[in-house]
């Protein structure tokens, strides 16, 4: 009876009242596993929700201990874990997961964020190859990918699944093209050489978002580097430095764009600040 009422007040959406009965009747239900099951599934997930994660993992882990080959059990501890930045434990549900239910997609994914986490970039490209062989080509597995590809400094073909998951995003979920995303591009083609196109994907992130710091100076220092557009470059990083006048790295690129611009002693005094900013930090 206290069963079917607990029961009663979950399917109304009362899950603390359903919890409060639930939670007793776990040792009256160890003789009756698919019960017990049932009962610590929906205890997880009202925990989940809570965001209780201790109470949701212990749930989940006593239906594992149970059943070892439930792969929803192992999905939402990995959910719980890479929440926590436990990458290694992540990735170890997410691994028997996949090993239980290959044809889930988006752990195929998650797997190789975990990875990434874990700077095990040759893992997440094998995971995210094995994605390829299973499911449709989609802006989540090229921005993976590239990500990887960026992690072992293969900038080229970084860029290409960067272009790859731009053309699928304008075609499915535009809202994906964010001027993060362009800014990622736009660093990752500065570091693969091609600067015009850097400035391109920069501007793109900045007309996204004009405030926008790290770009902002990412741009004005690389016209800098290069003496040009000298003018321009000195207000983005002016910007920057509005935004966070302590930054090292933006007083270091101010001090660089008026050395450019041959006001030498100006240069100085931001390139002085710059260093006191860095010993602070240290």
């Amino acid at each position: 009876m206290r069963l079917r009422l607990a029961d009663g007040f979950y399917t109304l959406g009362e899950t603390q009242r359903a919890a409060e009965i639930y939670l007793p009747l776990l040792p009256q239900l160890e003789d009756l596993p698919l019960l017990l099951e049932n009962v610590r599934a929906k205890l997880a997930e009202f925990y989940l929700r809570s965001d209780d994660r201790a109470r949701a993992r212990e749930q989940l882990e006593a239906i594992v201990r149970a059943d070892p080959a439930n792969a929803q059990a192992h999905y939402f501890l990995a959910s719980i874990a890479y929440d926590e930045k436990r990458w290694a434990v992540a990735a170890e549900h997410l691994r028997t997961t996949l090993l239980l239910s290959p044809q889930f997609e988006q752990a195929h994914y998650d797997l190789a964020a975990a990875q990434l986490a874990l700077e095990d970039a040759p893992g997440a490209l094998a995971t995210l190859a094995g994605a390829r062989a299973r499911f449709a080509q989609n802006f989540i597995g090229e921005y993976l990918s590239a990500m990887a590809e960026i992690r072992g400094k293969n900038f080229s073909a970084a860029v290409k699944h960067f272009v790859t998951a731009e053309i699928i995003a304008r075609a499915t979920e535009p809202k994906r093209l964010t001027a993060e995303f362009y800014f990622d591009l736009g660093s990752t083609c500065e570091r693969a050489g091609d600067r015009e196109e850097a400035a391109k994907q920069f501007e793109k992130a900045l007309k996204l978002k004009p405030e926008f710091p790290e770009a902002q100076n990412y741009l004005g220092y690389m016209w800098a580097e290069r003496g040009e557009n000298l003018e321009r470059a000195r207000d983005l990083i002016a910007q920057a430095l509005k935004a966070e006048p302590k930054s090292a790295a933006y007083l270091d690129s101010m001090g660089w764009v008026l050395f450019k611009l041959n006001q030498p002693q100006a240069a100085l005094e931001y390139l002085l600040k710059a260093v006191a900013e860095s010993e602070n930090a240290d």
